[in-house]
């Protein structure tokens, strides 16, 4: 360790780290451009020089590692002055177009202007510009602007460092010098829009999110992604009951500072019509809007009539989901319960110190495998009764999947009531021959959200329920981290959480005061970080 002093704060800090790292210690912020954290160093935007007593010139922070007993001055006349050259040098050809960047509200190179920049230019008027790459797409994500580009090579060291890609380069020399793809080289590599999260400009931002929405509009709910098992931390940006975008938020130990294309747009599926009211079928077969209670008495009037029911677990359920459709299932109704998950990928993702592999096309199978006391696996499926529900079972080698194997494959004979808790359980959901075997069932409850699942059409009771950011909860991802989602709005409609969906389905059979405790999922290694 060294015992350092930044601008007259003595803080102790790990030797060997830079200056700009050293400075977050006595929360001191030191202005930097192409520093990034997860990167190599350059030192090439300038913009983090200090004052290093004993030096006589300026050092860049990003390049200068400490030592014990050094002074550091991130704070005077003489590192404004320098500071402020360096933000005339960069918006000397830069576009005064922030009204309509998507980047504006968020930017570095806009926020340091107000520090730094300066109302008049001793360059004059005439800006360089790069005719016809004010918005060329160069991936099937990443649009870019190379007018607004400051060459701080953060893109192209990610592509080259992060994903070993290189579809980026440096093109031309001096003032003409541009940041373009290769001939026939697209960026399209599975985390190409990473490349705009680590800009710290407008040159590159996504399709996807591009004139949507101003970020200053939108709400933020820290969150996992639930597009694979990795458990990848985002933030959800949102307004008014829609998502605009997933962010990555910085996790060392999961993501670092990333997020794969894939997970970063799977909110996309949320982009149909929504279930928002119960309904129940009536005797000449009509599936029509009920209220809360028919739907609910409907359930309770086929549930004390069954001798054999069974229930179809989802990956995507929270562990505190889970454990409570367990206790209402397995534990009160006695009911035969399975949980699947489809294979997918994989998705490599890269946090600070290893690869993580994604294999499991939904974020929680391990948790509620663990809370059904079944076993794990790459391509998981397991299967508990209310018979062996209490076993240890090795989690290395899962119990038969009989239950879903004969409802999916053969039909649901034999079976009185049948509860779906998500028609998203599995893709194969969607298969008109496994939507007709799981009709065969004598009752069918059917859980969803999306208005077009065509489980919808076949069901008994039809139960609106909740997608991945209306719900509070935990996941546990690949490395069996237990890991907390934040609700970012309310359901829609009159849908609620799947927990007190479950709590109304128990209360109407057992009771009201059956299912009001939770055990509590600690989560572990979480950090709630901004992007740098």
């Amino acid at each position: 360790m060294a015992k350092i002093t930044i601008d007259g704060v003595e803080v102790e800090v790990q030797e060997g780290i830079n200056c700009i790292e050293a400075a977050k210690a006595a929360d001191i912020h030191v202005p930097h451009f192409c520093y990034h954290p997860s990167l190599t160093v350059v030192g090439q935007c300038r913009m983090c020089l200090v004052e290093i007593e004993g030096m006589p010139k300026l050092q860049a922070g990003c390049s200068t590692t400490v030592k014990d007993g050094m002074k550091i001055h991130v704070w005077n006349e003489k590192v404004d002055e320098a500071r402020k050259g360096q933000m005339e040098f960069l918006l000397i050809n830069h576009p005064l177009d922030c009204p309509i960047c998507d980047k504006a509200g968020e930017c570095p190179l806009q926020d340091y202007s107000f520090n730094y920049g300066s109302v008049n230019s001793r360059y004059g008027e005439f800006k360089r510009t790069y005719p016809g790459m004010d918005r060329t797409p160069i991936g099937p994500h990443v649009v870019q602007n190379m007018n607004r580009c400051i060459h701080c090579t953060r893109c192209i060291r990610f592509t080259s460092e992060i994903t070993g890609t290189s579809e980026l380069a440096f093109f031309k020399r001096g003032a003409s010098t541009e940041v373009g793809v290769f001939p026939g080289t697209p960026l399209d590599n599975w985390m190409s829009a990473c490349v705009a999260d680590v800009c710290p400009t407008g040159a590159l931002t996504t399709r996807e999110f591009r004139f949507e929405s101003r970020v200053w509009n939108l709400e933020s709910a820290d969150s996992v992604c639930n597009g694979c098992d990795v458990g990848c931390n985002i933030f959800v940006g949102f307004r008014q009951g829609q998502v605009f975008r997933y962010r990555p938020r910085v996790n060392p130990e999961v993501n670092d500072h990333w997020l794969c294309d894939f997970g970063r747009f799977s909110y996309e599926r949320y982009d149909t019509d929504r279930v928002v009211v119960p309904k129940v079928r009536t005797e000449d077969d009509y599936l029509g809007i009920s209220t809360w209670s028919e739907a609910l008495e409907a359930i309770a009037n086929a549930v004390n009539g069954a001798s054999k029911t069974a229930a179809i677990f989802s990956a995507n359920m929270t562990n505190e989901e889970a454990w409570l459709a367990k206790e209402l299932f397995v534990g009160k109704m006695g009911a035969t319960v399975g949980v699947m998950v489809d294979p997918i990928g994989p998705i490599k993702m890269k946090s600070r110190t290893e690869w993580l592999l994604g294999t499991q096309a939904a974020p929680n199978y391990r948790g509620v495998a663990a809370a059904l006391g079944v076993g794990s696996r790459e391509s998981g499926v397991g299967a508990v009764s209310a018979q062996d529900s209490g076993s240890n079972s090795d989690t290395r080698h899962p119990t038969p999947d009989t239950l879903l194997d004969n409802l999916m494959t053969n039909g649901a004979e034999g079976i009185d009531v049948l509860f779906i808790t998500d028609a998203m359980f599995s893709e194969r959901a969607s298969d008109p021959a496994v939507v007709a075997n799981l009709r065969k069932a004598k009752f069918l409850v059917v859980m969803s959200w999306d208005a077009n699942h065509p489980l919808n059409d076949v069901a008994d009771v039809l139960l609106p329920s909740t997608i991945h950011v209306e719900k509070e909860g935990t996941f546990t991802n690949l490395q069996g981290r237990v890991q907390r989602i934040h609700q970012a709005y309310p359901p829609k409609g009159q849908a609620v959480t799947d927990i007190e969906l479950y709590r109304r389905i128990g209360a109407v059979l057992y009771g009201n005061a059956q299912f009001d405790h939770i055990p509590e999922f600690e989560p572990a290694g979480e950090t709630a970080g901004a992007q740098a």
